[in-house]
């Protein structure tokens, strides 16, 4: 290779050229590098001078709330955090995070900037940050989905209970993001639940509890979720208009796009589908305080009553199921266009040859009607399949389309029921007063959640019941003795009430402890497992049920420790008027396992409201446990908040 001589020193070109190079780079790159740094090492500077990482919005964008060992983030995913000890230091992750936008552009990896924006859209503001200093990438997805999203206003959805669903027993909420386009059915709904393919109602509620599942936020569009809700699971939906701004929409829905794939610990009771939400509204409006305002035990309608209480809801709006839909055309029907429209449905009726029965045309409006919400409801179960459901579908629908409408204005109005958020509290104190035979005892008690049968039902699903924690205690003044009358550590009654076209299974179950008369007169406190299933009907004379049931007790004063018996319970409960109901049950129950005896009782219940805070209650009932008799009569105050 030819070679120059200079100074003494030969260099080769290609050194020559490389040595250029190196030069350029270190004439016009070091001082870049090093005004970034500068600009960074300011940011960082003001940062800490403006104490922004003790800001409020900062601890809401990382969901920071105060714990044992001082501050810590609700937010398990290690992948949320840029900072090693940043799930706790604030300040570590804010300085973090600052430095992380001024990483270098890689194509093959998301950038900061592009997957923590609502981070950076903050900061921006907070620092006036020059966005020359930054090398930005385009961020394509981002802005996809941003533009797919078109997020302009919310809505709060909240879909009730669905007691035959120990996963489901409480309701859910979610939020919908609204764009430009007018149909209630395509806005895109941001919904937080635990990953798990756990088909055991109660082995899910268990870990649940216990805070066994992953939490992820998804985004799918609204006409899915009411598929599965609304006709699915057939629990009636409402929908809340929120009175949030676009820019604020906008703005919670960058905190969306930051914990997409982000997993926190999802808990039954406190971090779970209604608590998450509220950070996101929070997102949107800092200076809301939603979080903070929930109880230690976080119930989705709970959380609905917090945002209305804040000011957030404009108005409201009903979506009824399916199965509230197929209630009320059957309120219409008589026992023979049911029993037609049965035939219809099964395929053993052909829907355009209904006119050969003589009905008038709104009797054929309703069976086609009733069938075609059925055969939809049986294909959305996966009942039917797909060739098959298109087939009948369609039949039904060319019948139906040479109906018309009817005259009958009733039958496409169904009746709007109290909005959930307007019934009673969850939270129940109770101040009572009674005799036990001739014995007078006073009595209060204290239940955290959710509801009783017997409480008011507007806002609640009639038949349901869910307690938890429910502790009474008594005081007799004659003997000056005080006692835990009861604790139940959960209580769940779901009356279903079957019909020609549904037949769902009515169960109960109940745990905890109560006291006991045993052969001796004397009180005893027990553990007792109660377990039961059976069919509930619902008609005129109210809502009836009957019910096999298993019950266990534990305890030391029985000779063996325990007993175990077989037996059965029924009752009615009816609802005279919107503020008076009754339940009159009964349940004899045959031990033959661990101490023999048998345990009968007969109860009259009566409530009666007041307003939607208070009420008052009746109980008279007669027991027999080992062959004592006895008594009792209590009235009883029950005060919701």
């Amino acid at each position: 290779m030819k070679k120059i001589k200079k100074r003494g020193l030969y260099v080769n070109f290609k050194c020559k050229a490389s040595f250029f190079l190196l030069c350029s780079i270190l004439l016009f790159s070091t001082p870049c590098i090093s005004a970034e740094n500068t600009y960074l090492n300011e940011l960082i500077t003001q940062a800490l001078t403006q104490n922004l990482a003790n800001d409020r919005y900062w601890h809401i964008l990382l969901h920071y709330k105060p714990s044992a060992l001082g501050i810590s983030s609700l937010i398990d995913d290690p992948d949320f955090f840029l900072a090693p000890d940043g799930q706790k230091n604030p300040e570590a992750e804010l300085i973090a995070t600052l430095k992380a936008f001024f990483q270098p552009f890689d194509e093959d990896a998301e950038h900061p900037l592009c997957k923590f924006v609502a981070r950076y859209a903050w900061l921006k503001e907070q620092l006036s940050i020059d966005e020359k200093h930054l090398n930005k990438p385009p961020c394509n997805e981002f802005h996809r989905i941003l533009a797919k999203v078109d997020p302009k206003s919310a809505v709060l959805i909240y879909p009730g209970t669905h007691i035959n669903s120990p996963a489901s027993m409480f309701g859910h909420t979610l939020l919908n993001i609204e764009g430009s386009h007018k149909s209630r059915l395509l806005p895109y709904s941001v919904n937080y639940s635990a990953f798990t393919d756990e088909s055991n109602g109660f082995v899910y509620a268990f870990k649940g509890i216990l805070g066994m599942y992953k939490g992820y936020f998804s985004i799918l569009p609204y006409y899915q979720k009411i598929q599965e809700y609304n006709d699915l699971e057939r629990r009636d939906m409402w929908e809340y208009d929120l009175n949030l701004k676009e820019a604020e929409v906008r703005r919670m829905f960058f905190h969306i796009w930051e914990l997409r794939e982000i997993y926190s610990d999802y808990f039954f009771f406190s971090e779970n589908c209604s608590y998450n939400i509220l950070f996101l509204l929070e997102a949107a409006r800092p200076f809301l305080d939603l979080t903070d305002q929930c109880r230690p035990w976080v119930i989705p309608i709970d959380t609905v009553r917090t945002v209305g209480k804040n000011n957030l809801i404009k108005n409201a709006r009903y979506r009824p199921s399916k199965a509230t839909r197929i209630s009320h055309i059957l309120s219409f029907m008589d026992t023979k266009e049911q029993k037609l429209a049965q035939q219809v449905i099964n395929g053993a009726h052909d829907p355009a040859s209904l006119q050969a029965e003589n009905l008038n045309s709104f009797g054929n409006i309703r069976i086609l009607d009733l069938a075609a919400e059925i055969v939809e409801y049986r294909y959305f179960k996966k009942e039917l399949a797909r060739d098959d459901y298109r087939k009948r579908y369609l039949a039904l629908l060319k019948a139906r389309s040479k109906l018309g409408r009817p005259d009958n204005k009733a039958y496409y109005q169904i009746s709007l029921p109290e909005r959930p958020d307007k019934g009673h509290g969850s939270n129940r104190f109770t101040l009572g007063a009674g005799f036990r035979e001739d014995d007078f005892f006073q009595e209060i008690s204290l239940r955290p959640a959710y509801h009783h049968i017997m409480d008011p039902d507007d806002g609640y699903l009639q038949g349901a019941q869910i307690e938890f924690a429910n502790i009474a205690m008594r005081y007799y003044p004659d003997e000056e003795r005080v006692e835990l009358n009861t604790l139940d550590l959960i209580s769940i009654f779901s009356l279903s009430p079957r019909d020609r076209f549904f037949r769902p299974i009515s169960w109960k179950v109940k745990t905890g402890f109560r006291q006991k008369t045993f052969d001796d007169g004397q009180d005893h406190l027990v553990y007792q497992l109660n377990a039961g299933g059976g069919f509930a009907y619902k008609g005129e004379v109210g809502l009836s049920y009957f019910m096999l049931e298993t019950d266990l007790q534990l305890g030391g004063r029985f000779d063996d420790s325990y007993c175990l018996g077989f037996g059965g319970s029924a009752g009615i409960l009816k609802k005279f008027t919107n503020r008076w109901k009754i339940h009159l049950w009964g349940k004899q129950i045959y031990y033959e396992l661990g101490d023999e005896h048998h345990g009968f009782s007969a109860h009259l219940e009566q409530n009666f409201k007041i307003n939607a805070g208070n009420t008052l209650k009746m109980e008279l009932s007669r027991h027999k446990e080992f062959g004592v008799y006895f008594s009792e009569l209590s009235l009883k105050w029950n005060i919701y908040w």
